[in-house]
């Protein structure tokens, strides 16, 4: 979810008019929308060492402490106050942080779309529902007309540039968004059908943002091939989606269940395996749950549990070298020589380093039991933090 240009103005004069100081609004991927100084506008942040659990965050940028503040929206960060003054930003954070979140909610349900029937179901189903909810949304399910009786693959399809640039188009009626959504509705549905052309029965529902589901039925011995042609022929089935106003295509998606409960497994699995996808290996690509192997696992647990793992794990490892050692190292399966002449350094030299990690750690990334507990712990960090 991204806020536009329009809106961090607003947020950046409101701050300068509180503090007085040089100030950042930032969208949720870290690009500088409005600033101060006009000289940093497009300017990319790394938010990598910036969580959104707390109120705010100091972070160095050019050899400054500045106070990060992440600002969000029904639970979600969708954007960042960055403020060069610490001893004032932290003075007024609260202040700050609760006015700039106004604006943004306001933004959002002011420009919020109008959902169809089977939107709202969907939507309803799958955030707000309680097990004693089900048999209400198993007899509205009914009253649609989907078959619940059919085993569903969800596939969750982000349209990275959707919500921005599609439906916040300056002075566009309501009305406009409506047809919008129902139109990239339909080519979703063109694309999917138009490649498994077997079993034509699918709901497709606007999720919000730039995210749609589909829950495609799967004939009986067919699971496997779907998922593999998701896999394979990704570029073939999803590619026409794109377009000048949407930058890229993810998916992600599921293994096949019944039944209102195998609604939102399904979609659960697909949601889960788009988002630590996205986050591992990037966007235009497809994501399939059971690829995940140990990542559905830490998806799935107690983040903030994972979290208090990865940080006594890794929270003593400072020096800037050593950890680029320890993900080369990773990422060229342990072997020394393949790290040493990606890094461009002598094999010693990484043996020097390894022996240096594994002091600070406590866990040599040599031996593989205790290379697992270093690996996972790396994977927290970069999938939750």
């Amino acid at each position: 979810m991204l806020i536009n240009y329009q809106l961090g103005e607003e947020i950046r004069d409101y701050i300068k008019n509180v503090l007085s100081k040089e100030t950042m609004v930032l969208d949720s991927e870290g690009t500088c929308i409005a600033a101060t100084k006009s000289e940093h506008n497009g300017e990319k942040i790394d938010l990598n060492d910036v969580g959104t659990r707390e109120d705010h965050y100091i972070k160095k940028l050019d050899g400054k402490e500045q106070v990060v503040i992440p600002l969000k929206y029904q639970g979600e960060a969708v954007a960042y106050l960055v403020i060069g003054d610490k001893q004032k930003a932290l003075e007024y954070t609260s202040l700050i942080k609760s006015f700039a979140e106004l604006l943004i909610s306001q933004y959002f349900e002011n420009n919020k779309p109008n959902m169809d029937t089977t939107d709202q179901f969907v939507v309803k189903l799958l955030f707000n529902a309680t097990p004693n909810d089900l048999p209400f949304y198993q007899s509205e399910a009914k009253i649609l007309g989907y078959d619940l009786n059919s085993k569903r693959i969800a596939i969750v399809v982000h349209l990275r540039g959707f919500w921005e640039d599609s439906l916040l188009s300056i002075n566009q009626p309501s009305f406009e968004r409506d047809e919008v959504i129902k139109n990239t509705k339909r080519k979703i549905e063109t694309a999917v059908n138009g490649f498994f052309s077997k079993n034509n029965d699918i709901i497709i529902a606007y999720l919000g943002n730039d995210k749609f589901v589909v829950f495609k039925a799967v004939d009986e011995g067919d699971e496997e091939n779907i998922k593999k042609f998701l896999s394979r022929s990704f570029k073939s089935i999803f590619e026409p989606l794109q377009g000048f106003k949407i930058h890229s295509v993810s998916v992600g998606y599921s293994n096949a269940y019944k039944s209102i409960t195998g609604l939102i497994s399904s979609f659960r699995e697909a949601d889960l395996s788009l988002e630590l996808g996205q986050k591992l290996w990037g966007d235009n690509k497809s994501y399939y749950f059971g690829d995940l192997g140990i990542l559905s696992l830490l998806g799935e647990g107690d983040r903030s549990k994972n979290l208090q793992f990865a940080n006594k794990m890794l929270g003593r490892m400072k020096n800037e070298d050593l950890c680029k050692t320890l993900e080369c190292f990773f990422d060229h399966n342990l072997n020394l020589t393949e790290t040493a002449e990606k890094m461009s350094v002598h094999r010693n030299t990484v043996i020097y380093r390894l022996n240096q990690i594994s002091k600070i750690l406590g866990a040599d990334p040599r031996v593989f039991e205790q290379a697992m507990s270093i690996k996972i712990a790396l994977l927290i960090k970069r999938l939750f933090v």
